[in-house]
């Protein structure tokens, strides 16, 4: 059995969670919405629809925001959010941490959470610097996720369509659209972390492996950079950041598609 069809072959069902955070992006643009929400129906069932003033081919579907705002505080008003579209974790690169989420992984679709890994964001809170215990704190709420083919740097990108609440934190929003805080970061819970070199699981305990007890480390005549593989995953959060950023790699503007 090759190194990633052992990432995939792990149990569904959560036994213990660890949190991950860190890959880090800046925003390709702001999409201010209309103050006006449009009312469509399909067939019988009416859906809740905002455009964008600056890109209004932007559609996007808030059937759930009134539901969602009394779980997570936060407006049921589609025309008092920004909406935020930034690519929020690149694939199969590690961050900082040396924590990395597998193609194999994040296009994984997950019996658990019924969609694709990447999916998981969807419906979730956004927050700030990562305080993010409380879904009450919530400062918005992701609309929408996707994943992106980069071809410039042959790499794929998750992207995210994150709505802020002007009338929960009107400072947050107008830093964000002064673009005085336009950094971002993903919070995810992780069933296993599992040794790109050898393929063991790595509890982060004193049974790890001696290539996660040397995280950074190169081996073998594959010169295979010891990280961990992030596995059992699920995206529950994105967060604005005042801090530097902690994936390097997101900062280049040619990766914005």
């Amino acid at each position: 059995m090759d190194l990633f069809s052992k990432v995939l072959n792990r149990p569904t069902t959560p036994s213990g969670k660890h949190f991950v955070k860190g890959s880090v992006v800046k925003p390709e643009y702001r999409l201010e919405t209309y103050r006006n929400m449009e009312v469509l129906k399909s067939g019988n069932k009416k859906k809740t629809i905002i455009h964008a003033t600056n890109y209004p081919k932007l559609e996007l579907d808030l059937e759930f925001l009134p539901a969602a705002s009394e779980s997570y505080c936060i407006s049921p008003n589609p025309e008092d959010y920004i909406v935020v579209s930034l690519p929020i974790v690149s694939v199969g690169i590690p961050n900082r941490n040396l924590q990395c989420f597998p193609l194999e992984e994040v296009s994984h679709f997950d019996p658990l959470y019924g969609m694709m890994v990447y999916e998981t964001f969807k419906r979730k809170c956004t927050f700030v610097d990562h305080v993010n215990n409380d879904p009450t704190k919530a400062k918005g709420v992701h609309a929408d996720a996707s994943m992106q083919y980069i071809p410039k740097y042959d790499i794929w990108k998750i992207s995210v369509l994150t709505l802020w609440d002007r009338s929960k934190d009107p400072k947050l929003v107008e830093d964000i659209l002064n673009r005085k805080r336009n950094g971002y970061s993903m919070g995810a819970t992780v069933n296993n972390f599992v040794c790109s070199v050898c393929g063991k699981i790595d509890n982060m305990d004193m049974h790890s492996c001696d290539h996660m007890k040397a995280l950074g480390s190169v081996w073998g005549e594959k010169k295979r950079l010891a990280m961990q593989l992030c596995t059992g995953v699920c995206y529950f959060e994105t967060s604005n950041l005042e801090n530097e950023p902690a994936d390097p790699t997101a900062y280049s503007d040619d990766v914005y598609v």
